[in-house]
Parts: C-alpha cells; sequence; structure tokens
C-alpha cells in the first residue's frame, strides 16, 4: 500500500511523536508539502503530528485534505478514528465503511480499525479486524491484549484467557492484562495467579498500574473468598484514582437539584415524530445488561449496545463534560430537538426498518426530557437494584478515569450519595412521564422473572415471549462488566452479595 519512502517518513515521523520532537516532525511535513503541495502522504502524517498535540480539528482538517487529494482506505481508517473521539458517530461510520473496503493494511491499522468498529458496535467484524492484526503483530502487547478483550465480548472466555497467559508470560509487567484475566479466573487459577500478582506490586508506580495491579488481587481474593482481603484491594486500587479526580458528591447532588427543577419549567415544542426506540438506563451495576438481554429476546427487537449519541449531541461541544453550563445550555437549545433527528439516522443505519431499537446506554437518564421531546413514542426503563448492593457492586468494579461519568465510583461514601441522586432522578421523571417511564427493581426482576418480564414487554408495546428468559443461550456480544454473568442462567447469587463486605460499611 506504501511505498518504500512513505514507509520511511512514516518511520521518522512515528520515532519524533514517540520522542516528543512535535516540532521536528511538524517543519519536516510542512517543507515536504512546500515543494509538492499535491503530497497527500505528509498532510495525512501532519494529522497524526496534530493529533499527538491534542489539536483534533486541526488534524480532521488535514486528513480532509488528504482525501481530497488522494482517498486512500488509510486515510478513512483514521478519518473515522478522529470522527469517533469527536463524537461523531454518523461520520464515523461512512469513514469506516470505506476503509474496511480495502484489506491491505499493517497492523497498527487493522488495530485503528477494530477499535472504531467496537466503538460503534459492530463487535463481531471488529474480532476479525483484531485477528488480522494479531496475525500481522503477534508479539505487539497491545495488540494482543486487544484481541483478547474482543474474544470477552463475543463470549470466547477460554480463547480470551489462552491470549492473556501468553501475553503475561511475554510482559509480566502487563498490569492491564492481569486484571483481564483475574475477571475470568476461577478458584484454582486465582490461586496459582495471587503469588505472582502480589510480587508485582512493588513494579506498579503509576495510579493506573495501581488500580489494574490491585483490582486484579482483589478479585482473586474473591475468587477465593477473603473478602477482607479483597476489600483492602479494591482499595488501594481506588484510593490513587480517588485522590486524582477530585470528585464533587456535593456538586452533583446540586446539578441533579437543579435538573429537577429545569425538567419541572421545560415545555419544549414536541417532536411528531413515530419513532419508538427502547432505551434502558441506570446507575452502572444495577442490571441494565441483564434487562437487555432480556428485552433484546423480542423478535421484534434489535439491540444496538451503548451508544453514546444522545450526550454527544445533548451536551454538544462539551461530550466529555456535564455541568450546570452545559445543562443549562441544552435547556435553552431551540434547536436541541431537531438534531436529536441524526439519533434516528443513525439508528436508521444500524437497525432493519421492521424492527425497534434497544440502546442500553447507562447514563441516558440524564436526557430523558429530551429523548422523549424529540422521539415521544420512546420507551425508557430505568433499572434500580437495593442500595447496598449497588454501593458495594460499584466498588468493585474497574472503571477508566477517563469517563467522567464514573467519577463517583472511588469511595464509598460518594457511590450512596450519587445513589440517592439517581434515585431522585427516576422518580422525578416517571412521575413526569407514567407512560413512557417506567422504573424496575433489580430484585423483582430476578426472584419474579415470569411477572416482569410480562410487564417490561407490555409496558414497551411488545408481545411478550417465554423465551425472553433464555437469553443466556445466545451467543450475542457483550461489552459491559457483566459480560460474564449475562451468559449465564437468571439467578440470584448478586441479591445481598454486599453482605460479604458487611465489615465495611
Amino acid at each position: 500500500m506504501l511505498t518504500s519512502t512513505q514507509k520511511h517518513l512514516q518511520q521518522q515521523i512515528e520515532f519524533a511523536i514517540n520522542h516528543g520532537k512535535l516540532n521536528d516532525a511538524h517543519l519536516l511535513l510542512v517543507n515536504n508539502i512546500k515543494r509538492a503541495s499535491d503530497d497527500h502522504f505528509s498532510y495525512f502524517l501532519l494529522a497524526q503530528v496534530n493529533v499527538a498535540a491534542n489539536d483534533i480539528s486541526k488534524a480532521n482538517k488535514l486528513l480532509s485534505k488528504a482525501i481530497s487529494i488522494v482517498p486512500l482506505p488509510l486515510y478513512f481508517a483514521h478519518s473515522a478514528k478522529l470522527a469517533v473521539l469527536n463524537g461523531q458517530l454518523l461520520d464515523a461510520q461512512q469513514h469506516i465503511t470505506e476503509a474496511i473496503k480495502y484489506l491491505q493494511y499493517e497492523a497498527i491499522e487493522c488495530d485503528v480499525i477494530a477499535n472504531v468498529l467496537t466503538r460503534l458496535g459492530h463487535y463481531q467484524l471488529a474480532l476479525e479486524w483484531q485477528l488480522r492484526a494479531h496475525q500481522h503483530a503477534p508479539t505487539n502487547p497491545q495488540i494482543s491484549y486487544n484481541l483478547a478483550v474482543a474474544y470477552k465480548i463475543m463470549g470466547q472466555f477460554s480463547d480470551a484467557i489462552l491470549l492473556l497467559q501468553t501475553l503475561i508470560k511475554q510482559h509480566p509487567q502487563h498490569f492491564q492484562a492481569h486484571y483481564s484475566l483475574a475477571e475470568l479466573n476461577d478458584v484454582k487459577q486465582a490461586k496459582a495467579h495471587l503469588p505472582q500478582l502480589l510480587e508485582l506490586t512493588k513494579y506498579a508506580k503509576t495510579p493506573m498500574q495501581q488500580q489494574f495491579l490491585h483490582h486484579a488481587i482483589a478479585l482473586n481474593y474473591e475468587h477465593c473468598a477473603d473478602y477482607k482481603q479483597a476489600f483492602a484491594h479494591f482499595s488501594a486500587s481506588k484510593q490513587p484514582i480517588c485522590l486524582h479526580v477530585k470528585y464533587n458528591a456535593q456538586a452533583h447532588s446540586e446539578f441533579c437539584q437543579q435538573l429537577i427543577a429545569l425538567s419541572n419549567d421545560y415545555k419544549p415544542d414536541i417532536s411528531r415524530s413515530d419513532f419508538a426506540p427502547l432505551f434502558i438506563v441506570g446507575m452502572p451495576r444495577s442490571g441494565t445488561t441483564l434487562l437487555e438481554k432480556i428485552i433484546n429476546q423480542a423478535t421484534t427487537v434489535q439491540g444496538v449496545g451503548e451508544l453514546n449519541d444522545i450526550a454527544q449531541l445533548c451536551q454538544g461541544n462539551h461530550a466529555q463534560l456535564l455541568n450546570s453550563d452545559v445543562l443549562n445550555n441544552a435547556y435553552k437549545n431551540v434547536q436541541l430537538i431537531a438534531q436529536l433527528s441524526q439519533y434516528k439516522q443513525r439508528i436508521n443505519q444500524l437497525v432493519a426498518p421492521q424492527l425497534r431499537s434497544c440502546d442500553k446506554q447507562p447514563f441516558n437518564f440524564y436526557y430523558i426530557d429530551f429523548i422523549l421531546a424529540a422521539f415521544p413514542s420512546a420507551k425508557i426503563i430505568c433499572m434500580q437494584r437495593a442500595r447496598k448492593d449497588s454501593c458495594i457492586a460499584n466498588y468493585r468494579q474497574l472503571y477508566s478515569p477517563a469517563s467522567a461519568f464514573h467519577h463517583y465510583s472511588y469511595n464509598l461514601p460518594d457511590i450512596d450519595r450519587f445513589y440517592q441522586d439517581y434515585c431522585k432522578l427516576i422518580n422525578h421523571f416517571a412521575a413526569k412521564y407514567p407512560n413512557n417511564v417506567m422504573i424496575m427493581q433489580y430484585e423483582t426482576l430476578v426472584l419474579e422473572p415470569l411477572l416482569s418480564t410480562q410487564q417490561i414487554y407490555d409496558f414497551c408495546d411488545l408481545p411478550w415471549q417465554a423465551q425472553c428468559l433464555d437469553f443466556h443461550k445466545q451467543h450475542s456480544p457483550s461489552a459491559t462488566a457483566s459480560k460474564v454473568q449475562v451468559r449465564q442462567p437468571l439467578n440470584n447469587k448478586a441479591i445481598d452479595y454486599w453482605q460479604h463486605y458487611a465489615f465495611a460499611l
């Protein structure tokens, strides 16, 4: 695909980027373009330099220029990546569709394409591209790790375990791989894994390394039913990140109060759309994935995973930030309801015309007013779980610090406060929209599955089907924290799980 001259130039620029010499790389490429204004490859590489400088807007313009000169599939692949970073998911879909028409990529580009496909919810296709990346670079640790994650999403746990064990053997300090393996361990494997992990504690220096390592240790102690040691290491995992994110529980409570006040006064022009999507929302670890699998068994429903489109459309240029100013702007934005039509366009790309979509993005509970103003026929189910189980489940879960939505999860008092905020919000919306918003208790769903699923299907205007409780027999992808649990039959193992940690509460 690339000439030897282009490959040499690419290696030069990658070396400069990896060693922080962005100015040198920039100067070299600009001089190339001055000598030849149609040097599309230098425009492409200059876009990579701007990505490294965190100027995504400039990188997009440079990639568009490269494509306008010569529309190489390679350029479309990287344009799709930037579109995902910008929250422009329709553009990302268009770019990636062009990119995958060509198959002869290097390992890194295959990996880029696989990551974009994962973000867009095309999990099976993502696995195929991740396998290509691994075939090209079987010793690249990040590509091996990404392939293991793709296996886990598809429920191929044995393949994931073998790959992770090989990766750890080659790279003993790949802390993220240790964590991913610990999720899949049984008791015997956990006992064998623990000594190696405990020996590694002296090498984990950064907050992220400590987070992955201590979380892996905690999970293995849980497998061995040693809950006091597990809690000690969950705490060791959380503490460095807690200091870094500086979550303000009082500010979030005030934000939720403000949201309810704005909602009470919100009187938008309601859309006449007959589009009737289904949404499952909830505090993380409340059973949203379980409910998603149950609803997706309906023959008239197609799941679309966890789409971020609603948040990105509602938050505009502040896709990673939700605060009082962003909230005020959303409620004042008279164009927002029209802009949300882009969500329908996205669903039309993913879902067959005769089917209804089911979007399980937990944090869409912040945007219920806007969803129902744009799509008055939508149905929204809010999952709710018992307080202590919710708090412990969130404390036991490893979240990325890059996701501001999860910053509440690094100490128990903050989690408890967030839980109360969430309950107030969904009670408000359920009262405001009784025909569109339903609250389902996790414990009721698990203990009374027949009655609960019949109520849910009836609320969503779906014909009830007994096989909806056979969700665990399906081999559908799951990219959520519940990827292991949802492949088991419905059970009550998680009810009162908090009692293992009663000493900490």
